[in-house]
């Protein structure tokens, strides 16, 4: 049986009152510079967490623009690192939400931007 992606927060581990709300936010654009600096979310590992999710894909976002000014080639690989993009800034959402940790898939165990 495969090992559950997303655990569930530990209940002995005190999320303060808005690490929810803070973890969703850091999938929406720029707002996760919310929980990176507002205290005491910034010291819970769950918020930094999905912080960290949230900066990567704001770097890709950005780099599938960019990659969006290269004719044919650039607008395709652009479009599916957009999509992609997409696609986990919902998944990080739903997980956020459900107080659930989430990794980007491929890249979200080897690049760690806020530890």
């Amino acid at each position: 049986m495969a090992e559950n992606q997303n655990p569930q927060v530990n209940t002995s581990e005190q999320l303060p009152q808005n690490a929810k709300l803070f973890s969703i936010f850091a999938y929406i654009g720029l707002l996760w510079l919310l929980g990176l600096l507002i205290s005491p979310e910034k010291t819970s590992p769950f918020v930094r967490s999905h912080v960290n999710n949230g900066i990567i894909l704001t770097i890709f976002g950005g780099a599938s623009s960019i990659i969006c000014w290269i004719p044919v080639v650039g607008w395709i690989l652009g479009g599916v690192v957009w999509v992609a993009v997409v696609v986990f800034m919902i998944m990080g959402i739903v997980a956020a939400a459900k107080t659930q940790y989430f990794t980007i898939p491929l890249v979200g165990n080897k690049i760690k931007i806020v530890k």
